[in-house]
C-alpha cells in the first residue's frame, strides 16, 4: 500500500456496524467468564487470608464507575479501539498505545490460558471426577493422560486454531459464539445450584469427603489452623480479595467499547452491556459462592484451598487442584453432575478464551489505521471484513501462553500479572476521563449531551475519571501484598514491564520513519478516526 500525506492511512476503516445492542451485551458478559468463580475460589482465600468470597462479590461495584467511563467515552467517540482512542487523543498517543496494549496482551494471553484451563479442568477432571465416584485406575489413567503438558499442548493448539477461523469468519460467528457460550454458563451455575440442593447440605458433604478420600473433614480444619491460616472471616482480607480475583472475574466485560465502531446505537447499546453485563456477572458468581460455601463449609473450603496452595501433605489429590468438577463428585455422587459441570465449564470458558482475544483485534487494527504499526494490520479481508492480519498476531500470542502456561507457569503464576497489567493501564483511563472536559474542550464539546452532563458544576466524566483513577491504584497496591509476602512470583513485575516498554517503542519508530516520508502522525491524534 502506499502512503500518501492524509491525515490517516485511508478515508473509511472498513468495518462495518454490524452488532445490535443485545448482541454487545452477550458479548460483554461471556468474556470475563461466569464459572470463573470456580477458579478464583481456589486462589483469592489463600492469597488473602480470612477471604469471604460470597461478601466479596460485591466489590465489583468498584466497577460500575469504570463502566460509566467507558460508556461516556465510547459515546463521545464511538470508534473500535476503546481505550487506544479516548487515551491518545486526550492525553498522548504513547500513553494511549501503552495503555491499550497492556490491556490487549493481556487479554489475548488469557486466550491462551483459559485454553488450558478447560483442557484441564473440564477434561482431565471429568475423568478424576469419574475416578473418584468408582475408584478405577483406567479412569485415572485417562485423567494423567489429558493432564500430560504435552498432550495439552496438542489439544489446545488445534482448539486456538478452531478460534482462529471464527475470528476470520467474522463478527457474526463470534457473535453466535457468545450467545451459544451464555447459555452454557447459565446452565453450567444451575448445574451447580441443582447439586447444591440434592447433595445432602453440609452434613452430606462432610459424611462423602470423609468416606471418598480417606482424609478427615475436621482435620483440613485442624491442619490449615496449624499452618497458620485464620479460621474466621476478616473484612480487610475480603475487600482485598474481591477487589482482585472477584473483580478480575469482570475484565474483558468493557470490550464491548473495543467493538464499538461495529455496534449499532452505540450509546444504548453501551449502556446495556457496560452495566448489564456486571448485574448477570455479579449474579452468578454470589450463587456459585454461596453455594459452595454451603454445601462444603465456608471456613473448610477456606483451609482446603490453603492446603493445596501450600502443598500440605493432608491435601488428597497432590497436584490437582480442588476444583469444582472433583468437588461435585464429592457433594453428589453423580457421574451426570460431573459430566454436565465439565461440559459447561468447557463450553463457558472455550467461548471466554474466544472473545477475550477478538476484542484486542481491533484494538491492533486501531493502532495500524493510526500508522503506529505496519500499515497491513489495517487491512480487512474484502469477503469477511475481519482484519486477518490482526488475528494472526492474537492467535500467535495466544499459542504462546498457552505453552507458556504449561510449559513454565511460573510466568503465569495465579494470573496475578493481568490484574496488574489491566489497572495500572486504567490509571491513565481515569487520567484521561478528569482532563478530557479540559485538555479537548472542542470534542467535549461535541460530544452528545449525556457525555456533557455535570454533577454539582463539575463534569460526570471527570468525576468518573477521578473514582476510576483511585479504584485501578487501589488494586494495584491490593495485588503487591502478597507479591511482597512471596506468594506471587516475581514474572508478574517483569511481564508488565515487557508490555509498558514494547508499546513506546513501537510508537517512536513508527513515528520517526513516517517524519523521513514527510508524514507528521502527531497530526491524526488530533481528530477521532473516521468509521
Amino acid at each position: 500500500m502506499s502512503v500518501g500525506t492524509d491525515v490517516f492511512l485511508r478515508k473509511a476503516t472498513g468495518l462495518t456496524r454490524q452488532v445490535s445492542p443485545l448482541d454487545t451485551l452477550v458479548y460483554a458478559t461471556i468474556n470475563p467468564g461466569l464459572l470463573f468463580s470456580m477458579v478464583y475460589i481456589m486462589w483469592a482465600p489463600f492469597l488473602y487470608p480470612g477471604c469471604h468470597m460470597p461478601w466479596a462479590v460485591l466489590t465489583v461495584l468498584q466497577m460500575f464507575p469504570i463502566a460509566g467511563l467507558y460508556w461516556l467515552l465510547s459515546c463521545s467517540m464511538p470508534r473500535s479501539g476503546g481505550e487506544y482512542i479516548y487515551i491518545s487523543r486526550i492525553l498522548h498517543p504513547t500513553i494511549g498505545m501503552m495503555s491499550s496494549f497492556m490491556i490487549s496482551f493481556t487479554a489475548i494471553s488469557w486466550t491462551g490460558i483459559l485454553t488450558d484451563w478447560w483442557i484441564r479442568w473440564s477434561l482431565a477432571d471429568f475423568f478424576r471426577g469419574l475416578w473418584l465416584l468408582n475408584n478405577s485406575e483406567n479412569l485415572l489413567y485417562w485423567a494423567n493422560f489429558f493432564d500430560n503438558p504435552h498432550v495439552r499442548a496438542i489439544i489446545g493448539t488445534l482448539s486456538i486454531l478452531t478460534i482462529f477461523y471464527i475470528y476470520y469468519r467474522g463478527t457474526r460467528w463470534m457473535i453466535g459464539l457468545a450467545w451459544f457460550t451464555l447459555v452454557m454458563a447459565v446452565a453450567g451455575v444451575i448445574t451447580f445450584l441443582v447439586a447444591s440442593f440434592i447433595g445432602g447440605g453440609n452434613a452430606g458433604f462432610i459424611a462423602n469427603w470423609n468416606a471418598m478420600t480417606g482424609v478427615k473433614y475436621d482435620d483440613v480444619l485442624k491442619a490449615a489452623a496449624d499452618g497458620g491460616y485464620p479460621l474466621k472471616f476478616i473484612l480487610v482480607a475480603t475487600i482485598m480479595g474481591g477487589s482482585t480475583y472477584v473483580v478480575l472475574n469482570t475484565l474483558g466485560a468493557t470490550f464491548s467499547a473495543n467493538l464499538a465502531g461495529e455496534v449499532r446505537n452505540v450509546q444504548r447499546s453501551q449502556l446495556l452491556a457496560l452495566f448489564g453485563s456486571l448485574a448477570i456477572q455479579m449474579t452468578c458468581w454470589f450463587v456459585v459462592y454461596y453455594m459452595a460455601y454451603a454445601n462444603w463449609g465456608p471456613l473448610f473450603t477456606n483451609a482446603l484451598m490453603f492446603l493445596f496452595n501450600t502443598g500440605h501433605e493432608l491435601y488428597p489429590w497432590g497436584s490437582a487442584e480442588p476444583f469444582a468438577t472433583l468437588m461435585v463428585a464429592i457433594m453428589t455422587k453423580s457421574a451426570l453432575f460431573v459430566f454436565l459441570i465439565a461440559i459447561t465449564f468447557f463450553v463457558a470458558t472455550y467461548g471466554s478464551a474466544a472473545g477475550l482475544g477478538f476484542g484486542p483485534t481491533r484494538n491492533i487494527f486501531a493502532w495500524a489505521f493510526d500508522r503506529l504499526i505496519p500499515p497491513v494490520f489495517a487491512e480487512v479481508d474484502p469477503k469477511t471484513r475481519s482484519p486477518i492480519y490482526c488475528i494472526i498476531v492474537a492467535i500467535v500470542g495466544a499459542e504462546i501462553f498457552l505453552l507458556m502456561n504449561i510449559y513454565a507457569p511460573t510466568w503465569t503464576a495465579n494470573i496475578a500479572y493481568t490484574i496488574f497489567a489491566w489497572f495500572v493501564a486504567w490509571v491513565f483511563l481515569g487520567i484521561a476521563g478528569i482532563v478530557f472536559p479540559y485538555r479537548r474542550k472542542i470534542l467535549f464539546e461535541s460530544s452528545p449531551p449525556v457525555v456533557k452532563s455535570r454533577l454539582l458544576g463539575i463534569p460526570v466524566v471527570t468525576i468518573l475519571g477521578v473514582v476510576t483513577t483511585l479504584i485501578s491504584l487501589s488494586i494495584t497496591i491490593y495485588l503487591l501484598i502478597p507479591f511482597a509476602k512471596g506468594d506471587l512470583p516475581y514474572t508478574m513485575l517483569v511481564l508488565v514491564g515487557v508490555f509498558a516498554v514494547l508499546p513506546f517503542i513501537a510508537y517512536y519508530l513508527s513515528r520517526n520513519i513516517y517524519r523521513q516520508r514527510g508524514v507528521a502522525l502527531d497530526m491524526q491524534f488530533k481528530e477521532i478516526p473516521p468509521e
